[in-house]
Formats: structure tokens, sequence, C-alpha cells
């Protein structure tokens, strides 16, 4: 028992200097930007990112389908990204309910359609970029454009969170889902340094068990 106590305590002492691999770049995963009523209580953006993500120099842009314009750019360099990987932007006006899952308060009431919300990096390039309705020769998202929604629904990505480069297929009419999460979003797999000890706890187990 002893010597069960004596390794468990080295896994313990190991675990907090194992970082966990690199997850995918951020990107878009569900908007709401359009609600029954006063908007700006309802409304959020939520993003995929690996776990305190460094946002420093990001931004949200939304773009203008009349012009091909910004019309608003929301800087994220003070957003934390929690340890889901789920990022939920809402308003400071935010209900009580979507409150208790906001991480980050900003003025992601976009406007309705045809229009764009892109994800810019801090050298202002476009990493991901949600077009809902057709704006034609101003579309600013990805391949086709998604379609636009009824007051109170969402668009969100499919149930893997893929991202094809192709708005229509990768968005989907659903219910708001603010910090809904999915086992698929942000799998966080074993580090290859902490399988190693695991390997080796296991043996050395297996030995004291035989002598």
């Amino acid at each position: 028992m002893f010597a069960k106590q004596t390794v468990l305590l080295a896994i313990l002492t190991i675990l907090p200097i194992v970082q966990p691999e690199a997850l995918a770049t951020p990107i878009i995963q569900e908007v709401l930007y359009d609600a029954p009523g006063p908007d700006s209580p309802l409304v959020f953006t939520e993003l995929i990112a690996p776990p305190n993500f460094d946002f420093h120099g990001w931004s949200l842009v939304g773009v203008n389908g009349s012009t091909g314009e910004p019309y608003r750019v929301i800087d994220l360099t003070d957003a934390a990204v929690p340890i889901d990987g789920l990022l939920v932007i809402a308003t400071a006006s935010a209900t009580m309910e979507l409150a208790q899952v906001r991480n980050f308060i900003a003025n992601v009431d976009w406007q309705n359609g045809p229009d764009a919300v892109q994800l810019r990096n801090a050298l202002d390039e476009i990493v991901d970029a949600l077009q809902y309705g057709d704006a034609g020769e101003r579309n600013a998202g990805e391949a086709t454009p998604s379609e636009t929604v009824p007051p109170g629904s969402s668009l969100s990505r499919n149930e893997e969170s893929l991202d094809t480069d192709n708005n229509a297929a990768d968005f989907r009419p659903s219910r708001p889902s603010p910090g809904w999460v999915k086992e698929e979003i942000a799998p966080i797999p074993v580090p290859p340094s902490l399988t190693l000890v695991l390997f080796g706890v296991a043996a050395l187990l297996r030995r004291r068990r035989r002598s």
C-alpha cells in the first residue's frame, strides 16, 4: 500500500508540469445576432479556442453587406478562454441566464444581414468568417453564405465543429446554446510525456506484484 501511495504522489507531482498539446486555431462556433424584441439581452457570439489562448491583438469584425466595409470592431485582447475551450461573448445587458455563461463582455449585437462576422488575428488576417445571407459581390465570409435565420434562432456549426471554409456547409439554424460543452468540441489529447509516465507506473506496479 505504501508503494502505491508513493507512486500516486509522484504522478500528482509530475502532472502540473505536463502541458496539453496545442489545439486548433480559434474559430467561430455559434452566433445569435437577432432576438425577438430587443436584441441586446439575448444576442451572443461563441468562439472555440484553446484554453487560456492569447487573444492579444485579435478582433471580431462586423462587415456591412451593403457596403462591404466594417461597421464594428471588437478588441479581444482581454478575452480569457475557460478550460472547456468555449468563449461566450455577450453584451453588458445580457439576461441573467446568459450572463452566467458569459466569459467576455462586448457589443455583439450584430446587424441582421445579409452581413458577416470575421475573426481576425493580431496581423489583421481573417482567420475565420461567417457570412449570413447573400450579399453578392460584397460577401465577406467563406465560400457559399449561410442562410439568415428568424429572430431567436442562432447559426451554429455541426456536431463535430468542422471548419470546411464553406459557411453553407459548416453552419445551420439551431436553438441558442451558449456555453454548451460537446465532447467533440475541444478534446485535450493526452501528452506523450504523460503517456510515458503512466506506462512506467503500470510497469512498476506489475513488478511489485510479482515480487
